[in-house]
């Protein structure tokens, strides 16, 4: 738990954009484009006039174009920073095919892209998706890579973006400052910058293969001062940000460690004394191994991201984190930390230019960065679910250096790694639990005053604090080497102070010697602080944030804290527990499921007591299970008794999930309201339903069972049974895929249709459909609109009632159907005026299914029904398997004479149990004696081939395998029987 000790009074205006911010950058916009456009010109002509290149494209693939020319005269070029990354950063767990559960992909969301020309929009991983907001036509391979790498849609799945279905707005690099400025303004929340200028040692970049050093002798002849230096550049982006501060700038940290050129090799450099380049072959030094990271990439409100190699298998320790042989060290002239965060450049496969289906693999600080921005999107997205706004940049940073993985050879941050390996999955739990040992807050601190909180650690995890600022500009210092002038303008502190006092300090490093590992001091030059108490004893601590100095409009700045376990929770629910008094405990359970939905977040639990829940259960945006006692004991009597219900007309469970995952599972739903709706309705959602009973008492004209629009489903082994007087009698599918696996609908009427599926597919596998009616004229499947039916090991047999049928409207509907007993074969489906149809039947049987006594709602198969080994398997059909003993007159011809398999004994039986059968002379073919379960799988097979006649016997051992019901089917030739058999143990 944690407790604020000052009052909160601030109005939202102290954490958004305000009026005056937003007039500012419209100004400040206008006048760097004008500044950008006059200084290209002049740039333009100059290198026109002394035959320099203005843009290409170098062999290795980088692009480059003048922008300027340095006060001294020398062009300063952009260019492109190239030399299996969602695994890498955990950006995986969150898709949809994620073990989050969450099903994210950006949608809705808008992330801006700068880049050295303009992107592919009809590239098949981005179309539709792309806005090219300033015009740009000349194609950049480089940008659309970026591109694909933030929201590939993932058609090629190496492919798949980060945020593949979000927006991009993307722009050429000439004029980004003004047009940076303008696009936040109108409420840009993110942007890429994969590239940056010239520093150092660059190969080639006057097109006649020498290399060019880009430092300016005037300061210092041996190093370029522009690594780490804060320049008028880098001070006009954090001013651009300071006045958005719900824009982060992503930047690549850059390529340029470990650039190094032997002693006398010719090279070029600039000579202000004839304002051109000149050949010189004098030693200088490599660039790197540390402060090798120049203009943009210092800004103190920008995330600035390395690269690392490829953890190929996702992060499990430090050591898995290697840095890439390119990727830019800091630390900054003042000692700031920079990189921020790294993530994958090695070797990212993304979409290019070159044409719609085209793919290429890159390499660089261009490819990690887009890699960190497209995941920050998901961050925001999220968020946005759960409080209808976005994050601050601050937070947001604060956010991805709190949850990042340790990188490096020690704890803390460094100047390789920054504060660590990017973890999107982290980041995304800690926003779903904030307040559940965790918190993200967004707060204000007014000159002069200090903020505390107290919070108790249970000492079961590490105590950590995290806080971020967007800093007003700093004023560049004069051109030097390696000024050590503090750029910092508000600088706050932190603190967290335990019950003892002892005073736990943030992370400091040293930047005189930059390979040493961080330690605890008073850090006054970052805007990023983290105190972390590795190993808290239990008890309580205050977290205290104040300032030095002036900060003369007060400081907006992003807490993020870690404080107790971090495991999903169960809540209990129970008919004798109290909403108002209880806690949800097992001990204090709540009484209402409702208030255990209130109470839980994604991946939480909500555990059911027997009894009956009368009432609507509305859930939104929430990953969590949902159960009856039945998911601990597999006991059936749980489902029968743990009834939800509801006497009014609105749904028993409402979902509406906007793309999250939940499961329901173990219960009876039995709708009683005379004017009802549906049993269970979702909307945008992802539902798995499993072990349920679907059930009517009253009846209505729009009622039915189970509801999906654009929503996906997956109902396995459940029934909807004895529903009556429904128009849509079972299930209603629209915009939907829905999966039926071991699945019923048994008496049950409809006045219109059994299923509906409208723009839909619906896979159907060990299914039963029997002993349902629909009114005249109406089917007990009906396809609307471009859906897709899929049928395979299933019995669809309803007397009196076209099985399936389809409607004149919309796209063309599929049917296929396989290894099924449909009554009607292919004239119970309708095709008769009923538009563009296809559909296939493949080993599809019209026989009697013959049920065990349907007539007493046992649907299970005899032991001689043709259904019992038509699987694709061998095995039953249908949802029950074979459940009863009984050979029909009509049938006595099949019972084998010497082919005999005898009861099996014991039976039941614990652990093993003995089956013996009989082969007669006559009977001499290939033979075997297999066990199924009871959803029809072969678990085992104890003969397979020829045997001799006569009476034979085999123990099955049973003793690796779980109680419940199997089937022995003994098959020699055209012969085969089947029985049941009883595992107790």
């Amino acid at each position: 738990m944690f407790k604020k000790f000052f009052t909160v009074f601030l109005l939202a205006f102290l954490f958004g954009q305000t009026q005056s911010q937003k007039q500012i950058l419209k100004s400040q916009s206008e006048t760097l484009i004008s500044k950008s456009r006059a200084e290209k010109k002049i740039a333009v002509e100059k290198a026109n006039q002394k035959r320099w290149p203005i843009k290409g494209k170098l062999e290795n693939g980088e692009e480059y174009s003048i922008q300027r020319l340095a006060p001294n005269g020398k062009p300063i070029y952009y260019h492109s920073e190239n030399f299996i990354s969602a695994k890498t950063i955990s950006t995986d767990h969150l898709w949809p095919d994620g073990d989050s559960q969450l099903f994210m992909k950006g949608e809705g969301m808008i992330v801006g892209e700068w880049d050295g020309g303009a992107t592919r929009a009809t590239h098949d991983e981005l179309t539709g998706r792309v806005v090219q907001v300033d015009g740009a036509e000349e194609l950049s391979n480089h940008a659309t890579h970026v591109a694909g790498t933030m929201i590939g849609a993932g058609i090629y799945n190496l492919a798949h973006g980060m945020a593949n279905a979000a927006t991009l707005h993307t722009n050429d690099w000439n004029e980004d400052s003004g047009e940076m400025a303008a696009q936040a303004g109108d409420g840009l929340i993110l942007s890429n910058h994969s590239y940056g200028q010239r520093g150092g040692w660059h190969w080639n970049s006057l097109g006649d293969d020498k290399w060019v050093w880009w430092g300016d002798p005037d300061v210092d002849v041996n190093e370029d001062y522009h690594f780490g230096f804060y320049d008028e550049q880098t001070r006009e982006w954090d001013e651009i940000a300071y006045n958005a501060p719900h824009y982060l700038i992503v930047m690549s940290a850059g390529n340029d460690r470990n650039d190094e050129v032997a002693n006398g090799t010719e090279h070029w450099v600039w000579n202000t004394v004839i304002n051109d380049w000149d050949l010189s072959t004098d030693s200088r030094d490599p660039d790197g191994p540390w402060d090798c990271i120049s203009y943009h990439k210092i800004c103190k409100n920008v995330l600035t991201v390395g690269a690392v190699n490829d953890i190929e298998n996702g992060y499990e320790n430090p050591g898995d984190v290697s840095i890439s042989s390119f990727s830019s060290y800091g630390p900054v002239d003042d000692g700031r930390i920079k990189p921020d965060i790294v993530a994958n450049g090695v070797g990212l496969f993304s979409s290019v230019s070159t044409g719609d289906q085209d793919y290429e693999s890159y390499s660089g600080t261009s490819m990690s960065a887009p890699s960190v921005t497209g995941s920050l999107v998901l961050f925001q997205e999220m968020y946005k679910t759960m409080n209808d706004t976005f994050l601050l940049a601050a937070t947001l940073k604060a956010l991805a250096v709190h949850s990042a993985d340790e990188a490096g050879n020690a704890g803390g941050p460094d100047y390789r790694f920054g504060w660590g390996l990017m973890n999107t999955a982290r980041a995304v739990d800690l926003i779903q639990r904030n307040g559940n040992g965790h918190l993200i807050s967004e707060e204000y601190l007014a000159p002069g005053d200090s903020i505390e909180l107290s919070v108790y650690s249970d000492g079961m995890v590490p105590l950590r604090a995290t806080i971020s600022w967007t800093d007003p500009p700093g004023i560049p210092p004069l051109p030097s080497l390696n000024p050590q002038d503090i750029m910092l303008v508000n600088d706050l502190d932190l603190r967290i102070i335990g019950e003892d006092g002892t005073i736990y300090f943030p992370w400091i490093l040293d930047p005189n010697n930059p390979g040493d590992a961080a330690t605890m001091g008073d850090n006054i030059v970052d805007n990023v602080e983290q105190v972390l108490i590795f190993d808290p004893e239990p008890g309580n601590y205050t977290i205290r944030i104040w300032h030095k100095g002036n900060i003369d409009d007060g400081q907006a700045f992003g807490l993020v804290l870690s404080f107790g376990t971090s495991g999903p929770m169960t809540f209990y629910v129970s008919p004798e527990g109290n909403d108002d008094t209880g806690d949800g405990s097992q001990e204090n359970p709540f009484s209402s499921i409702q208030k255990a939905v209130d109470e839980s977040i994604s991946r939480d639990t909500i555990l059911v007591a027997p009894g009956t829940y009368n009432g609507s259960i509305e859930i939104n945006s929430k990953g969590i299970i949902l159960a009856s006692h039945f998911i601990h004991s597999d006991d059936e009597t749980y489902i029968a008794g743990t009834v939800l219900t509801n006497n009014e007309p609105n749904p028993i469970l409402y979902l509406h999930q906007t793309g999250t995952a939940m499961v329901v599972k173990g219960f009876t739903f039995s709708f009683g309201a005379l004017y009802g709706d549906n049993s269970i309705e979702c909307t945008s959602g992802n539902i798995t339903i499993e072990n349920c009973v679907f059930t009517q008492t009253g009846s209505d004209s729009d009622c039915g069972a189970i509801s999906f629009g654009s929503s996906h489903g997956i109902i396995n082994n459940s029934r909807i049974e004895n529903m009556s007087g429904c128009f849509f009698g079972a299930l209603y599918v629209y915009n939907s895929n829905v999966e039926l696996d071991h699945f019923s609908i048994i008496n049950t009427n409809g006045s219109s249709h059994i299923i509906y599926s409208q723009d839909s597919q619906i896979d159907m596998n060990f299914v039963t459909l029997s002993g349902n009616s629909v009114d005249e004229d109406y089917s007990i499947i009906r396809m609307y609109d471009g859906s897709e039916l899929n049928v395979i090991n299933s019995i669809l047999w309803n007397e009196g009632a076209t099985e399936i049928a389809f409607r004149v409207q919309g796209e063309e509907n599929f049917a296929t159907i396989y290894y099924t007993d449909l009554n009607g074969h292919i004239n119970g489906i309708e095709t008769n005026d009923n538009g563009t149809t296809n559909f296939g039947l493949f080993n599809v049987m019209e026989t009697d299914p013959l049920f065990c006594a349907p007539d007493s709602n046992d649907f299970q198969l005899s032991g001689n029904s043709p259904c019992a080994d038509y699987s694709e398997n061998g095995g039953p059909i249908g949802a029950f398997g074979v459940g009863c003993d009984f050979v029909g007159i009509g049938d006595l011809a099949s019972v084998p004479g010497e082919f005999q398999l005898f009861p099996a004994y014991p039976n039941p039986f614990n652990t093993s149990t003995t089956i013996r059968f009989n082969i007669g002379v006559e009977t001499l073919h290939a033979t075997s004696l297999q066990i199924f379960d009871i959803t029809g799988r072969v678990v085992e097979t104890l003969v397979d081939g020829v045997i001799d006649p006569g009476e034979h016997e085999v123990v099955w051992d049973a003793s690796g395998f779980s109680s419940g019901v199997y089937f022995a089917k003994f098959v020699s030739g055209k012969n085969r029987q089947i029985q049941k058999m009883i595992l107790l143990k």
